[in-house]
Protein backbone atom coordinates (compact mmCIF):
# COMPACT_ATOMS: atom_id res chain seq x y z
CA UNK A 1 0.00 0.00 0.00
CA UNK A 2 1.39 3.43 -0.90
CA UNK A 3 2.19 6.05 1.72
CA UNK A 4 -0.67 8.21 0.45
CA UNK A 5 -3.12 5.32 0.71
CA UNK A 6 -1.94 4.53 4.24
CA UNK A 7 -2.47 8.11 5.37
CA UNK A 8 -5.88 8.21 3.67
CA UNK A 9 -6.89 5.04 5.53
CA UNK A 10 -5.69 6.38 8.86
CA UNK A 11 -7.45 9.68 8.28
CA UNK A 12 -10.73 7.98 7.31
CA UNK A 13 -10.62 6.14 10.63
CA UNK A 14 -9.84 9.34 12.55
CA UNK A 15 -12.66 11.22 10.84
CA UNK A 16 -15.06 8.43 11.83
CA UNK A 17 -13.77 8.44 15.41
CA UNK A 18 -14.36 12.18 15.86
CA UNK A 19 -17.85 11.99 14.38
CA UNK A 20 -17.60 12.65 10.65
CA UNK A 21 -16.59 15.47 8.33
CA UNK A 22 -18.41 18.27 10.21
CA UNK A 23 -16.90 17.25 13.53
CA UNK A 24 -13.45 16.86 11.95
CA UNK A 25 -13.68 20.37 10.50
CA UNK A 26 -14.72 21.72 13.91
CA UNK A 27 -11.88 19.91 15.72
CA UNK A 28 -9.28 21.14 13.26
CA UNK A 29 -10.68 24.67 13.28
CA UNK A 30 -10.60 24.79 17.06
CA UNK A 31 -7.00 23.57 17.10
CA UNK A 32 -5.80 25.98 14.40
CA UNK A 33 -7.84 28.94 15.62
CA UNK A 34 -9.71 29.52 12.36
CA UNK A 35 -12.56 27.93 10.46
CA UNK A 36 -11.93 25.13 8.04
CA UNK A 37 -14.63 23.93 5.69
CA UNK A 38 -16.15 20.48 5.53
CA UNK A 39 -15.31 20.62 1.81
CA UNK A 40 -11.59 20.97 2.59
CA UNK A 41 -11.77 17.87 4.76
CA UNK A 42 -13.61 16.04 1.98
CA UNK A 43 -11.01 17.08 -0.62
CA UNK A 44 -8.17 15.97 1.66
CA UNK A 45 -9.86 12.62 2.25
CA UNK A 46 -10.54 12.07 -1.45
CA UNK A 47 -6.87 12.74 -2.24
CA UNK A 48 -7.45 16.01 -4.13
CA UNK A 49 -5.50 17.82 -1.37
CA UNK A 50 -2.81 16.60 0.98
CA UNK A 51 -3.16 16.44 4.75
CA UNK A 52 -1.17 19.11 6.63
CA UNK A 53 0.65 17.74 9.66
CA UNK A 54 -1.11 20.10 12.08
CA UNK A 55 -4.49 18.84 10.90
CA UNK A 56 -3.42 15.22 11.25
CA UNK A 57 -2.21 15.93 14.78
CA UNK A 58 -5.44 17.72 15.69
CA UNK A 59 -7.56 14.76 14.62
CA UNK A 60 -5.25 12.22 16.26
CA UNK A 61 -5.36 14.10 19.55
CA UNK A 62 -9.14 14.54 19.42
CA UNK A 63 -9.65 10.85 18.61
CA UNK A 64 -7.09 9.72 21.20
CA UNK A 65 -5.34 7.68 18.52
CA UNK A 66 -1.90 8.68 17.26
CA UNK A 67 -2.03 6.17 14.40
CA UNK A 68 -0.21 8.32 11.81
CA UNK A 69 2.54 9.31 14.24
CA UNK A 70 3.05 5.67 15.27
CA UNK A 71 3.17 4.57 11.64
CA UNK A 72 5.68 7.28 10.76
CA UNK A 73 7.82 6.35 13.73
CA UNK A 74 7.86 2.68 12.67
CA UNK A 75 9.08 3.76 9.23
CA UNK A 76 12.13 5.46 10.78
CA UNK A 77 15.07 3.11 11.47
CA UNK A 78 16.61 5.67 13.84
CA UNK A 79 13.44 5.65 15.92
CA UNK A 80 13.65 1.86 16.24
CA UNK A 81 17.15 2.07 17.69
CA UNK A 82 16.02 4.86 20.01
CA UNK A 83 13.07 2.74 21.16
CA UNK A 84 15.46 -0.04 22.14
CA UNK A 85 17.60 2.41 24.10
CA UNK A 86 14.55 3.89 25.85
CA UNK A 87 13.35 0.41 26.78
CA UNK A 88 16.75 -0.48 28.21
CA UNK A 89 16.86 2.80 30.15
CA UNK A 90 13.51 2.00 31.76
CA UNK A 91 14.78 -1.45 32.74
CA UNK A 92 18.04 0.05 34.04
CA UNK A 93 16.13 2.51 36.19
CA UNK A 94 14.05 -0.27 37.72
CA UNK A 95 17.05 -2.55 38.27
CA UNK A 96 19.13 0.27 39.76
CA UNK A 97 16.34 1.09 42.20
CA UNK A 98 16.06 -2.54 43.22
CA UNK A 99 19.85 -2.74 43.70
CA UNK A 100 19.86 0.44 45.77
CA UNK A 101 17.04 -0.86 47.96
CA UNK A 102 18.79 -4.22 48.46
CA UNK A 103 22.03 -2.46 49.36
CA UNK A 104 20.27 -0.19 51.87
CA UNK A 105 18.60 -3.21 53.48
CA UNK A 106 21.91 -5.04 53.65
CA UNK A 107 23.66 -2.00 55.17
CA UNK A 108 20.85 -1.65 57.74
CA UNK A 109 21.11 -5.32 58.67
CA UNK A 110 17.66 -6.23 57.38
CA UNK A 111 18.67 -7.70 54.02
CA UNK A 112 20.96 -10.41 52.81
CA UNK A 113 24.31 -10.15 51.07
CA UNK A 114 23.11 -12.66 48.46
CA UNK A 115 20.09 -10.52 47.56
CA UNK A 116 22.24 -7.35 47.37
CA UNK A 117 24.73 -9.13 45.07
CA UNK A 118 21.93 -10.45 42.83
CA UNK A 119 20.28 -7.03 42.47
CA UNK A 120 23.59 -5.27 41.79
CA UNK A 121 24.44 -7.88 39.14
CA UNK A 122 21.01 -7.38 37.50
CA UNK A 123 21.63 -3.61 37.37
CA UNK A 124 25.13 -4.07 35.95
CA UNK A 125 23.85 -6.54 33.35
CA UNK A 126 21.35 -4.13 31.83
CA UNK A 127 23.92 -1.32 31.88
CA UNK A 128 26.29 -3.58 29.93
CA UNK A 129 23.53 -4.06 27.36
CA UNK A 130 23.20 -0.28 27.09
CA UNK A 131 26.97 0.09 26.71
CA UNK A 132 26.92 -2.52 23.94
CA UNK A 133 24.14 -0.71 22.12
CA UNK A 134 26.02 2.58 22.35
CA UNK A 135 29.27 0.95 21.24
CA UNK A 136 27.57 -0.42 18.14
CA UNK A 137 27.11 3.16 16.95
CA UNK A 138 23.35 2.81 16.43
CA UNK A 139 22.66 5.88 18.55
CA UNK A 140 24.47 8.61 16.60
Amino acid sequence: MSEKAMIQAFMASLIDKVGGFDAAAAVIGARLGHDISKGSISKRQSGQLGWPLLEIMALEDAAGDRCVRRWLRRCDPEAEANDELMSLLAIASKESGEAFTALLKFAAGTGSLAEARKEVEDAISVKRRIAGLLASGDQE
